[in-house]
């Protein structure tokens, strides 16, 4: 049996469903706690994932295995790691997880149909690793805080619940004639963001809003140093951020 076989089989015969029991036990814990107004408590439980080898490996498990753009690739180069660099993935995020360094973003352009275009940021899949071990502490203490109307890059929740909820109170047999439906578009909303406004309402021990202004700032327009959000990471997580 070669060396590479012996990962190969030690990623297959993982029991994820027993890390998803572990790291969804302290979520929970870390959304009663910000419930109850015990935000202490949350972030010493948050400490308790990151530190966690379950939420790693999940984390490594869903950006290079699950994700919808898990063969993208960031500004390494890199489409996919071998089982036996997501190992080594393990191993720097659980000694680097509190000072993590983003590497650069990936631009790729996406055309619009007003004929502009946008730009799409990727990072690599180290720091989109990362960005999911952050999402797997931050989700659940601003879930307990989130509208309950609020459908974005939630858990659970997609387009078609917004679309329920729509029809169920515009429908004519809902009580009330004078219904109304506001559509806002705040222009370059992700581009503008003010990153202080989006730290100083995260829910965390202060190590990991460092992580996350770096994070931003990978990613940021050199005319406005201080604001936007660079969209290609993980998706749960600029919820949080936004």
């Amino acid at each position: 049996m070669t060396h590479s076989t012996n990962y190969s089989d030690n990623w297959k015969f993982t029991d994820w469903t027993e890390l998803q029991k572990v790291t969804f036990r302290l979520q929970r814990r870390i959304f009663k706690a910000v419930k109850t107004g015990d935000k202490a408590k949350a972030k010493r439980l948050q400490k308790l994932v990151l530190s966690s080898y379950a939420a790693r490996m999940l984390a490594i498990r869903q950006v290079t295995q699950l994700n919808a753009g898990k063969k993208t690739a960031g500004i390494d180069g890199k489409k996919s790691l071998t089982f036996e660099e997501r190992f080594q993935l393990e191993k720097v995020l659980k000694e680097k997880y509190k000072d993590w360094k983003h590497q650069g973003l990936r631009e790729i352009p996406i055309p619009k149909k007003d004929g502009t275009t946008r730009l799409l940021k990727v990072p690599t899949i180290a720091d989109r690793a990362w960005q999911c071990l952050l999402k797997y502490a931050l989700e659940p203490a601003h879930e307990a805080t989130f509208d309950a109307r609020s459908y974005g890059f939630r858990p659970g929740r997609g387009t078609h619940d917004a679309q329920k909820f729509l029809f169920n109170n515009l429908r004519s047999q809902s009580n009330g004639v004078n219904k109304r439906v506001i559509e806002l578009d705040i222009e370059k909303c992700f581009d503008r963001i003010s990153h202080q406004a989006i730290l100083e309402r995260v829910i965390a021990p202060e190590f990991i809003i460092g992580g996350l202004r770096r994070c931003l700032k990978s990613g940021v327009n050199p005319q406005f140093p201080e604001q936007g959000t660079p969209q290609g990471g993980v998706g749960a997580l600029r919820s949080v951020l936004w």
